[in-house]
């Protein structure tokens, strides 16, 4: 092979076997589709739709991209043939998708092995091919493009590398002649747009293609495949322990999700996808706040919600400049094996980050683990503040999963505009065309109104994380709560008793007389969490100083504990951490501490006094302060390296000794007087708290005791009160007797006795208990009869609410419709009056060139020999024009009779003609009916 040089360096060179090797990088089929579909989506061609469809050639089964956009001249031909050519940029606001201008040689390679463009600017028309089995069978040892170029007037260029280009096309692709060319250029609707047609499909051992074309007329699905267990089903590979969603093997569900909010139309064999706002078509809708330090905490919005089709559809949707690269990408709690995080589903656009060749994963990155981990957070929060909400409003309700949900909100695209308007809440049934006239909203009822402005400024989460606020008080309760416990075991924790102590010198005394030989750093570097005590530094004979003072929080060391602990059976119910909290060290030193090269011990004494302790504590109760002169003879003092670990207070009391002889007696004493003032003061000092919190329950006391006695008073004064009224009754009732009776019973009156008085006096009382209940009855029946009026009028009231609230959904639904059906009617008549327009023209071009065949006929048999040839050619550019035209007239047919096959359609003949003869003779009765 000759290497090609420029400024005497050779260039590199790319073998043809490339193609495929590049095309393996797209391991799922439905990527490499994806490609091409965002090659017509870029700014640079901006379609408004893409038709892919299948279709036979040459009985070859190829797959058909055509769209109406920019389209492209040669030379864009020749770089998007091209390896690494990419000029994309952003255009109104429209980011580009395309990053290493490799897409469309990667993707159609992955389909098929050989393509071929055509294109057309509205200036020139461009043919590329692009073909494996064309290097293949030229044995090139360099990828050959052949581009082939015509004008306006359907010419080619005459230069030698066009028809060398022309013949390699016609020779090695589906298209044998030139005619035929120019009828695929033709089938691009309009004077822009770009088709692309893909043969020799990928098969697999069967000699089967990868799609399965009939399974479903009107999509593209990827064949099921028979696993170990004999189920069928497509799996890609990273969702093998997972429920596949459909978007993994239809085609059609893949590209109603493909781009986080749609701005083109794509038409799959035939139907309309109808592609849907991901982040709007949720229930509970919530949104959050990722703040990356990488990107200086600019906030980045995700927005979670509950996926509505199916639930065990789930995981974060990560786009990157509005392209899907990871669907369903499950993270925090949805990776556990529960049911946690079922159902929610997370949006998130990942700019920030760097998609793949394949456009199907992120480079594995630190920012992309920390975002996936932050992911797996803002997960986890918004799972459990919904499961909190549901438990708390419907307690015996299904699981937050299970509950069958419906979308926030109805968002739905314009057919005209391709503008997304949001619908009120109610309308579930949509017309398959819908357009900006039938919007119920006469704010957004124009194609001109642009679309509702979404909140981009976000800076903080929608919802309010309560759990976690919950879960903090939870927590401080329960320190409150061990802090109150351990309190209490401080203050009722009972001193051992001297005989514990006995036992535990005794089987301890050897490693105490070992540990008491320690050096002093040795015992320094025991590092456990105590409570450090006021170290005092004074004579020995300066016991008013040595009093103890406890230092705030701040004062609390660390140690660790390098030196074992002595274990007894006295201390096997106590842990250790509950024994650090009661331990308190007292360092004092009657002369300055030795320096480091010292070779002086330091000796721990621990004295416990079973009978002091007894005694202040009585002292303590009776209000009379402690001191050291209560102490007796019979404490016991030990003396040990170790810090023992008591279930009650230890006061430990570190003596450094000096060089100088102190006689061990003295030092026994000084220890106990310490030890005496220091136990007093602490036991004052909680004596005094108990106190004040006894007067305080003391106060509480009397406050309720005299509200009970007011109480008391105010149920005496009513009593009082009663039984002065029932007397004034029993007075009348005297009076009124005694005025009846004659002057004989007046005489007996004072002789009656007692009991007679309280005859009546029981009488009248039960009379008075006898109207009572029957005015208690009567005000029963009263308010009776009054709640059953009420609910009678509120039943009236509500079914007429009730009827008018249907009349009036019945008044919106005829609306509604009527706008419908006088939106349809104008866009009929339009129609009509343009199919009407154009039948006339084409009538009167086809009548022309009838007449101008048998002119044309004439001239050639009057004329002589010499001018046969010219008369020739000009009847057949003639007769390329009539075919080209009845197949632009037989498109046109297409779209008012769907049912019209042109690949049965001889253009040769007259059948194009009849039939639109025939369409017009039609239109006429319509438009006179």
């Amino acid at each position: 092979m000759a290497a090609k040089t420029q400024g005497g360096i050779r260039l590199s060179a790319l073998c043809p076997k490339f193609l495929h090797t590049n095309s393996t990088s797209h391991t799922w089929p439905f990527s490499a589709i994806a490609e091409l579909i965002d090659n017509a989506y870029d700014p640079d061609v901006s379609a408004k739709q893409i038709w892919i469809d299948k279709t036979v050639i040459n009985n070859n089964i190829c797959l058909t991209f055509t769209d109406n956009g920019n389209g492209m001249n040669s030379e864009k031909l020749h770089k998007m043939l091209s390896f690494g050519f990419s000029e994309k940029s952003a255009m109104n606001g429209r980011v580009p998708v395309g990053l290493y201008g490799n897409g469309f040689k990667s993707g159609s390679m992955r389909l098929g092995k050989d393509a071929i463009v055509f294109t057309k600017n509205g200036e020139t028309m461009s043919v590329g091919l692009l073909s494996q089995t064309f290097l293949e069978v030229t044995k090139a040892e360099h990828v050959m493009v052949p581009i082939v170029s015509f004008n306006n007037q359907r010419q080619i260029s005459d230069t030698t590398e066009s028809k060398n280009s022309l013949k390699a096309i016609l020779t090695h692709s589906l298209f044998s002649t030139e005619e035929k060319l120019l009828a695929e250029l033709d089938a691009i609707i309009g004077k822009k747009g770009t088709r692309i047609i893909i043969w020799n499909l990928r098969r697999d051992k069967n000699e089967e293609t990868e799609f399965d074309f009939d399974k479903d007329k009107y999509d593209i699905r990827i064949p099921e495949d028979l696993d170990e267990t004999g189920k069928r089903g497509y799996k890609k590979q990273e969702r093998l322990d997972q429920i596949v969603p459909e978007s993994d093997y239809s085609l059609r569900a893949y590209c109603s999700i493909l781009y986080l909010k749609p701005t083109m139309q794509i038409i799959l064999r035939g139907q309309k996808v109808r592609t849907q706002l991901v982040s709007k078509s949720l229930a509970f809708i919530e949104r959050d706040i990722y703040r990356p330090k990488f990107l200086n905490a600019k906030p980045v919005r995700i927005t979670f919600g509950f996926n509505c089709r199916n639930k065990d559809h789930y995981g974060i949707m990560m786009y990157h400049k509005n392209r899907l690269i990871k669907a369903y990408e499950r993270v925090g709690c949805q990776l556990k094996a529960n049911n946690m995080g079922v159902g929610v589903v997370g949006i998130i656009e990942c700019d920030f980050l760097k998609p793949t060749h394949n456009k199907q994963d992120f480079d594995y990155t630190n920012e992309y683990r920390l975002t996936i981990a932050a992911l797996g957070e803002k997960l986890n929060d918004y799972w459990n503040e919904m499961k909190r909400k549901k438990n708390e409003e419907y307690p015996l309700a299904l699981p937050v999963e299970e509950i069958q949900k419906q979308p926030d909100q109805t968002w739905v695209q314009c057919d005209a505009c391709l503008k997304w308007r949001k619908l009120p809440d109610g309308i579930e049934h949509l017309p398959d065309k819908w357009y900006c006239t039938l919007n119920p909203d006469p704010q957004f009822r124009n194609c001109n109104v642009p679309e509702e402005p979404e909140d981009d400024e976000l800076i903080h989460p929608t919802y309010e994380k309560t759990y976690k606020k919950k879960d903090k008080e939870k927590l401080k309760k329960r320190v409150e709560y061990s802090h109150q416990i351990n309190n209490e075991l401080f203050l009722k924790t009972p001193v051992s008793s001297s005989k514990d102590f006995k036992t535990f010198s005794a089987m301890s005394g050897k490693e105490a007389v070992a540990r008491s030989l320690l050096p002093e750093t040795s015992n320094a570097s025991v590092r456990r969490p105590l409570l450090i005590l006021n170290r005092s530094e004074s004579s020995p004979h300066s016991d008013s100083d040595n009093s103890l003072k406890r230092k705030t929080p701040s004062c609390v060391t660390h140690v660790s504990s390098k030196t074992p602990r002595l274990n007894d059976k006295t201390f096997n119910n106590h842990d250790e951490d509950d024994d650090d909290e009661d331990v308190i060290i007292l360092e004092e030193s009657s002369t300055p501490k030795p320096s480091a090269d010292s070779d002086v011990p330091v000796v721990k004494t621990e004295c416990i006094n079973l009978d002091r302790e007894e005694k202040r504590k009585e002292n303590c109760d009776v209000g009379e302060p402690c001191s050291a002169a209560t102490s007796e003879s019979k404490s016991e003092q030990l003396t040990s390296a170790t810090q023992t670990e008591l279930p009650n207070l230890v006061v430990k009391k570190e003596e450094v000794e000096n060089d100088t002889d102190i006689q061990v007696p003295r030092a026994e004493m000084e220890t106990k007087q310490h030890n005496a003032n220091d136990v007093s003061k602490t036991s004052v000092d909680l004596g005094n708290e108990l106190k004040n919190q006894l007067q305080l329950l003391n106060k509480e006391k009397e406050m309720y005791q005299n509200k009970c006695e007011v109480l008391t008073k105010q149920v005496e004064t009513l009593e009082q009160t009663i039984l002065e009224m029932n007397n004034k009754y029993v007075k009348k009732e005297m009076c009124h007797q005694s005025t009846e009776t004659t002057s004989s019973l007046e005489e007996n009156v004072h002789e009656g006795s007692l009991a007679e008085v309280t005859i009546l006096y029981e009488q009248a009382l039960e009379e008075i208990a006898k109207l009572k209940e029957q005015c208690s009855t009567l005000q029963n029946l009263k308010t009776e009869c009054s709640k059953c009026a009420d609910g009678e009028n509120k039943s009236e009231v509500d079914e007429i609410a009730v009827q008018l609230d249907d009349v009036f959904r019945q008044l919106d639904k005829c609306s509604i419709e009527r706008d419908r059906y006088k939106s349809e009617n104008e866009l009929l008549e339009v129609e009509k009056n343009q199919i009407a327009c154009q039948c006339e023209e084409l009538k009167a071009e086809i009548a022309r060139l009838k007449a101008s065949i048998p002119q044309a006929v004439t001239r050639a048999n009057d004329s002589t020999t010499s001018n046969v040839e010219d008369s020739v050619n000009f009847s057949d550019g003639e007769s390329l024009k009539l075919r080209s035209l009845r197949v632009n007239v037989g498109q046109l047919l297409a779209t008012i009779m769907p049912d019209l096959d042109l690949q049965q359609v001889n253009y040769d003949i007259d059948v194009v003609d009849e039939i639109l003869g025939q369409v017009v003779e039609q239109m006429h009765e319509i438009s006179s009916t």
